[in-house]
């Protein structure tokens, strides 16, 4: 047998983070042949990761990454507070973030497919999910990718831009329009920009415009309201009226361009959004958004 010295554990370890006794254990296995024995390393700690790969995942992280016109939204799912805030969790989410911006068939998903780019290479002849496993080999904890956007603003007068609320459990990505397109560099279109994305991950809009809310939902929140007032003994000839003005109220909870604006509640983000545009010279239009929020 090859003789396994201090040195060649040491090397071992420094190339794959596993323990000084697994090293040892698996040079000796390789009769010390170091190539051999990371892969020996490799398998052990892919088998370790299938194991923990039904363990709960309630804490994580969400990260955003940001290249001109592009924006990425990531939420990656791990077991323990612990490990969410561990650089080294922290790294891997950051390299699946910047894979997803820079993949051409990822460009414009919107919300993408986690098990396509599971299959996607990250590494010379390593995919996602093998990178994600080897993650779970070395951190101990199991490792889920959640859910993952990307916008890319495309034509002149459009703009992405992105928010993470610290330490990384609310994340918000928005797109713009502007006419004309210069009107997007000016500071009162910027600022306007991180309001509504302060707006966003603060008050929770689910829809950008009433026109979006299905039509379903609308009808079944409507026959609620009705229920309720006749409960409590209102008259049936306003029970509509009533019903009606408490729709208002749910697309004000629900809808982006109706809720009341945080620093000033008496305004509308959609009047805030006019006022704005005007202010600079022309129009901003809002056209798409996306929030995650960690575990939701």
């Amino acid at each position: 047998m090859a003789k396994i010295t201090a040195a060649m554990v040491k090397q071992l370890r420094e190339m794959t983070g596993a323990g000084m006794l697994e090293c040892k254990k698996a040079l000796q296995e390789a009769e010390g042949d170091i190539e051999k024995a990371k892969e020996i390393l490799r398998k052990r700690g892919l088998a370790k990761a299938a194991k923990k790969a039904s363990r709960e995942t309630k804490e994580g992280l969400i990260v955003a990454t940001q290249e001109g016109n592009k924006g990425v939204l990531l939420e990656v799912n791990c077991e323990t507070d612990f490990v969410a805030r561990n650089e080294l969790f922290q790294n891997y989410v950051k390299q699946i973030a910047q894979l997803i911006a820079k993949e051409d068939k990822f460009k414009n998903v919107g919300l993408g497919d986690v098990e396509e780019l599971k299959k996607t290479e990250i590494e010379p002849g390593k995919d996602v999910d093998t990178f994600v496993k080897e993650a779970i080999a070395k951190i101990g904890e199991n490792i889920q990718i959640k859910r993952f956007a990307r916008f890319d603003a495309e034509g002149e007068g459009k703009a992405v831009a992105t928010y993470i609320h610290p330490p990384g459990r609310i994340g918000a990505m928005i797109e713009i329009e502007c006419e004309p397109p210069e009107i997007c560099q000016k500071p009162e279109v910027q600022e306007l920009i991180k309001d509504l994305l302060l707006q966003i991950a603060a008050m929770r809009p689910e829809y950008l415009t009433v026109e979006e809310v299905p039509q379903e939902l609308i009808n079944k929140e409507k026959e609620i309201y009705i229920e309720q007032a006749r409960k409590e003994g209102k008259p049936e000839n306003i029970l509509e009226r009533i019903a009606e003005g408490k729709l208002k109220k749910f697309f004000q909870e629900k809808v982006l361009l109706e809720q009341p604006f945080i620093k000033e509640e008496k305004k509308s983000i959609k009047k805030l959004i006019e006022e704005v545009g005007k202010q600079a010279g022309g129009k901003v239009k809002v056209k798409r958004f996306v929030r995650f929020e960690l575990g939701q």
